[in-house]
């Protein structure tokens, strides 16, 4: 993927193709962005550009043997921690192993190495002080690309020695497109994207929207038990025959997805005269979505929804 082909995100590759070009590229960057919205493709793509073999004003060629390996998965320079998208901790053993312990080799094929952590506000304690140790003494030519939901909820020391970048939740327009750059008919395409809210998560093979509406009921007039049955129904009954995840961590990562889509249907209400209880809502949903990767139940996750309102 070349930073000019990501959907979605103009700015910041357009940026990222300048500072590339001219070799000002901070070597610790930080995506915060709603899951779904391009954080991992364009992590992938700000790699390719980085071990490019024939770039061009910043941007990767797409065609050289570099690109083809990265299209491929195969190339020595790119190392990625895991991706799991259940919610679980990253551990320490798994940062030492992917990222300390191959930090200060040379690169194999060129001047540069990258990292990419997704998810790395899922870092526990040990692990984060390890990724730290490599932030603090970072090796010539090494670059770490981070993206995280939530800038705030990644420890400060980390956040602090990184250049952090905010991405735009997807359009209806941008949801297209990715639909349709998979193979999705553009009929069929035109009708899916509106379910996204923000995010191409869960509208590539028809999952159901986010109940959005019953969910800021509950934030917004509190508990009543028929809500909280109209979202726990929404939620995936049936294991998914591919993935290996369990129903409970297949019903958590649905949630987390529910969960976000609320934040970005809440924050344009932070701009109101009602900007105060807005704010007391989003900070209720962000500690839910904690709760989440906890393994709290999803029925007393969504009860929390209503915790706190008058």
């Amino acid at each position: 993927m070349k930073l000019n082909e990501v959907i979605g995100q103009a700015a910041v590759t357009r940026l990222m193709a300048r500072l590339i070009a001219r070799g000002r590229l901070h070597p610790a960057l930080l995506l915060e962005g709603l899951p779904g919205c391009g954080r991992r493709t364009l992590a992938l793509a700000i790699a390719q550009a980085l071990l490019c073999k024939q770039p061009l004003s910043g941007d990767s060629c797409g065609g050289c043997p570099s690109c083809l390996l990265i299209a491929e998965g195969t190339h020595p320079d790119l190392v990625s921690l895991p991706h799991d998208s259940s919610g679980d901790d990253i551990g320490v053993d798994v940062v030492r192993a992917t990222i300390a312990d191959a930090v200060y080799q040379s690169p194999l094929m060129g001047r540069h190495r990258v990292f990419i952590l997704p998810g790395v506000e899922r870092l526990n304690a040990a692990a984060s002080n390890t990724l730290l140790k490599v932030l603090e003494e970072p090796s010539p030519g090494t670059y770490m690309v981070m993206t995280t939901d939530h800038a705030g909820s990644v420890l400060k020391t980390i956040r602090s020695r990184t250049q952090l970048h905010r991405l735009s939740p997807l359009t209806t327009v941008d949801l297209e497109r990715v639909l349709c750059r998979i193979g999705v008919p553009a009929d069929e395409a035109r009708r899916r994207a509106p379910m996204g809210a923000g995010s191409h998560r869960g509208i590539h093979d028809g999952d159901v929207p986010p109940p959005l509406q019953a969910m800021l009921s509950l934030c917004r007039q509190g508990l009543d038990p028929a809500l909280v049955m109209e979202v726990v129904s929404g939620l995936p009954q049936t294991m998914r025959e591919e993935g290996g995840m369990s129903l409970a961590a297949e019903q958590r990562r649905v949630l987390g997805e529910w969960l976000q889509a609320l934040l970005h249907e809440l924050r344009p209400g932070l701009r109101t005269a009602e900007g105060q209880v807005t704010a007391e809502m989003i900070e209720r949903v962000m500690q839910l979505q904690h709760d989440v990767r906890l393994n709290i139940s999803p029925h007393l996750v969504i009860e929390g929804l209503a915790l706190g309102t008058k």
